[in-house]
């Protein structure tokens, strides 16, 4: 699954998993799939203070270029994560998010790796997302292979870990008998610099998460 990149396979497990690509919790770590993507195909660096610069190499990617173009149009030389999680995942507008992950669906779809269905529901029809399982298994089968097996890591393997592990995927697809493989791997691979970028993320996603919640809370309660 070589043409496959990685956000595209973690996007086939977290649908897997929780049946939507438009999961609140889950969304913000398709956007950090993409920015690490982009980190490694050199079309941004991220800095030792988490801010983001773009660089005058184009993504190949429609999501990432999508992603790229939003974090363009900010005008400034450098941004922190923060603020593009915070525009892309928790502003009052879903626009840019909802662009992102219909050109990943798109992509996804071309590769093959989901089809759509069309159900009748209580208020009209409904589009449904479904995992086509021999390419989520392949997928299955590679990180178990690449990330248990192998004894170089790649830098895509690392970073589809990191992020399968950030959300709980990971030992869901291992079994017991690997369990204790894949704890030495974990260790292996926490230190390394997309671990780490990975690890920065998640706690920027909590950071906004709970400011989310907190201003929902505020917001219900003085409507009362």
């Amino acid at each position: 699954m070589n043409n496959i990149n990685i956000t595209e396979k973690y996007a086939i497990c977290m649908l897997k998993e929780k049946k939507t690509l438009h999961e609140k919790e889950l969304s913000p770590y398709l956007i950090v799939s993409m920015i690490v993507e982009m980190m490694l195909d050199g079309n941004l660096e991220i800095t030792d203070k988490n801010k983001v610069i773009l660089t005058d190499k184009i993504p190949t990617a429609d999501y990432n270029l999508k992603l790229y173009d939003i974090i363009k149009n900010m005008k400034k030389d450098e941004v922190s994560l923060r603020i593009i999680l915070s525009t892309v995942c928790y502003s009052f507008s879903t626009k840019n998010l909802k662009e992102i992950i219909n050109t990943l669906k798109n992509n996804m779809l071309q590769h093959e790796l989901i089809v759509l269905e069309t159900k009748k529901g209580l208020i009209g029809e409904k589009e449904v997302v479904n995992v086509v399982e021999s390419k989520f298994n392949e997928v299955i089968e590679e990180v178990k292979t690449e990330f248990l097996k192998n004894g170089v890591l790649t830098d895509d393997i690392i970073l589809l870990a990191s992020l399968l592990n950030s959300t709980r995927f990971l030992k869901n697809i291992i079994n017991k008998y690997e369990k204790e493989e894949l704890n030495n791997k974990l260790k292996e691979i926490k230190d390394t610099d997309i671990a780490q970028k990975v690890k920065v993320a998640q706690s920027v996603i909590n950071t906004m998460t709970a400011l989310v919640t907190t201003l929902m809370i505020n917001a219900s309660t003085s409507s009362m």
